[in-house]
């Protein structure tokens, strides 16, 4: 599918909610959200992940473009942040990527696990990296039990990356860190990363309008 007819930003905005709210700051996020941000031009999806026992997740929203990503933002972050106020979350960090790698493997899916890598890397390298993780990297993915998907995003202003598998159960999910690890550390020297942040999370909400397409 063409770039036009799919998304090729994605809003990425780091959660903290306290545990014991976390099925409250679901429910309300997905009912109250996504209507709203079904009304805006050009978006083109939506993705909630998280640690119930620690409270730590992501929001991801997708664009068919960087100005309508931006143009959106100034009309759901009021009622966004009303939500969060109200089961006591807050956003930690947000950024805003290209989305450069998506390979859907299976369609998506709430109550699946992702593992979530995010990297603090050097932007003049960044070409290296999407090049090595499509190349490399992608192909073991769908190889492993239980493989659902490997997104990669990227903001090139900054350098910082995060790249996501997604897979049927935490069980595959953690069978297929030995068959990743040694290529996630290549990955990283290759973009001069600064370490990489590991995370684990559950798919809590999850609806993709139609297929992402990735840039070019």
């Amino acid at each position: 599918m063409s770039n036009e007819r799919g998304a090729t930003h994605a809003r990425v905005i780091r959660l903290k909610t306290e545990p014991s709210n976390a099925e409250k700051a679901i429910k309300q996020l997905s009912s109250e959200m996504i209507p709203l941000l079904k009304k805006q031009d050009g978006f083109r999806g939506a993705a909630l992940v998280g640690n119930r026992k620690t409270g730590d997740g992501f929001s991801v929203t997708y664009w068919e473009s960087e100005e309508a990503m931006r143009n959106a933002r100034p009309k759901v972050r009021p009622q966004a942040e009303t939500v969060l106020g109200n089961t006591g979350s807050k956003i930690v960090d947000e950024d805003e990527c290209e989305v450069v790698v998506q390979e859907r493997i299976q369609p998506p899916k709430a109550g699946v696990f992702v593992r979530v890598t995010t990297v603090e890397a050097d932007p003049a390298k960044a070409a290296e990296g999407i090049a090595f993780y499509k190349e490399r990297i992608v192909p073991v993915i769908r190889k492993q039990p239980g493989a659902r998907s490997a997104l990669l995003f990227v903001n090139r202003k900054t350098g910082r990356t995060y790249s996501s598998t997604a897979w049927d159960t935490e069980q595959d999910m953690q069978k297929s860190e030995a068959a990743v690890a040694g290529l996630r550390d290549e990955a990283i020297k290759k973009i001069g990363g600064k370490g990489g942040k590991v995370e684990a999370f559950e798919v809590y909400f999850t609806e993709i309008l139609m297929p992402v397409a990735a840039t070019r």
